[in-house]
């Protein structure tokens, strides 16, 4: 089996050639030399921290420039058995070159961020996304419309479960991306973030944006066992 596995490699296309090495990489089992790796960054990105109404359109008129943005939310965690969800504190959304971190619950009127959200033309890259999607629902009557979710698209591609962002980095981009357990559960309400909670916070967002670019650009044959609206925005 092998053998005729190397012949194939040897002997057929470059599309087949790099089928074999998606396939290979997804199904490798975990590599606890990750965290040997270069540790990830969001690299020349510039951070923006918006608290204002003012800041939140400004950004928004930026940021439906760009066809692809990186999503993901946190909020302030709970410890208590039945204790209610607080809520989403923070959005972050990420362009090839800005990072923004929103203060969705300092923000007086957030229809910019609203509209955004629900606008079929944007297309949302994120991971894990069920619960940020009900969340939005349940706190806001958003629906967020237009999503790629990398965890459940690799979960699909693969035989293996649990390929989030962290591994996917590791993959794809051959970069550690560091996950403070710590840091996740910091109060992400806080007026001002501590310079731990922006690093986390911005990362969260760039790494899906940046896995999602480099699978595509590396194995286009991907595109195409993607949703319609992305095939169409990517090869448009």
């Amino acid at each position: 089996m092998e053998q005729a596995l190397e012949n194939i490699v040897e002997n057929g296309s470059e599309s087949l050639k790099l089928m074999l090495k998606f396939f290979t990489l997804l199904d490798t089992p975990k590599i606890e030399s990750a965290q040997l790796q270069p540790n990830y960054s969001i690299g020349d990105r510039k951070i923006n921290i918006i608290k204002t109404v003012q800041e939140l359109e400004d950004a928004i008129k930026l940021i439906i420039s760009s066809p692809f943005i990186g999503f993901d939310s946190e909020q302030k965690p709970t410890f208590k058995k039945g204790e209610k969800s607080h809520g989403i504190a923070l959005i972050q959304l990420a362009t090839a070159i800005n990072c923004y971190i929103i203060h969705v619950k300092q923000i007086k009127d957030i229809k910019p961020l609203i509209s955004l959200l629900e606008d079929e033309n944007i297309i949302k890259i994120g991971t894990g996304l069920k619960g940020d999607k009900q969340e939005l629902y349940n706190q806001f009557k958003i629906r967020l419309k237009s999503t790629l979710d990398l965890e459940e698209i690799l979960k699909k591609l693969s035989s293996k479960d649990g390929i989030g962002a962290k591994r996917a980095a590791s993959i794809f981009l051959n970069k550690n991306l560091q996950k403070s357990k710590n840091m996740s559960r910091s109060n992400w309400e806080n007026e001002e973030l501590s310079s731990g909670q922006i690093k986390y916070a911005s990362e969260d967002a760039t790494v899906v944006y940046d896995t999602m670019i480099q699978i595509v650009k590396e194995y286009p044959f991907i595109i195409k066992t993607l949703p319609r609206f992305f095939q169409d925005k990517y090869y448009g």
